[in-house]
C-alpha cells in the first residue's frame, strides 16, 4: 500500500519510499523528479521577524551567546 503523499516540488504523488534518514525516519522519493524529501521534518525554516530581531540584535553588539540563550537557538545556526 502506497502511502498518500505528494511530492514537495511537483505535487504528484508517484513517490516511493527510499530508505530512513539517520534519524529514524522514513525517506520517500518521487519518481519524476528525484527528489528526496521527509513527510514532516524536523528542520523548519525561521520567520523573517526573528530574522529581523537577530539583526537588531547584532547590530547592538549583544553576544552570540546572549543571542542563542534568549531566542532558544544553537550557537552554530547563528555563526552561519
Amino acid at each position: 500500500m502506497k502511502p498518500y503523499l505528494l511530492c514537495q516540488t511537483c505535487g504528484f504523488d508517484d513517490i516511493m519510499k527510499n530508505g530512513t534518514t539517520r534519524r529514524g525516519k522514513q525517506n520517500y522519493k518521487c519518481r519524476d523528479w528525484g527528489r528526496q524529501f521527509v513527510e514532516n521534518p524536523q528542520w523548519q525554516p525561521k520567520d523573517k521577524d526573528t530574522c529581523a530581531l537577530i539583526e537588531r540584535l547584532l547590530l547592538e553588539r549583544i553576544p552570540l551567546a546572549g543571542i542563542a540563550r534568549v531566542l532558544q537557538l544553537s550557537k552554530s545556526w547563528l555563526q552561519q
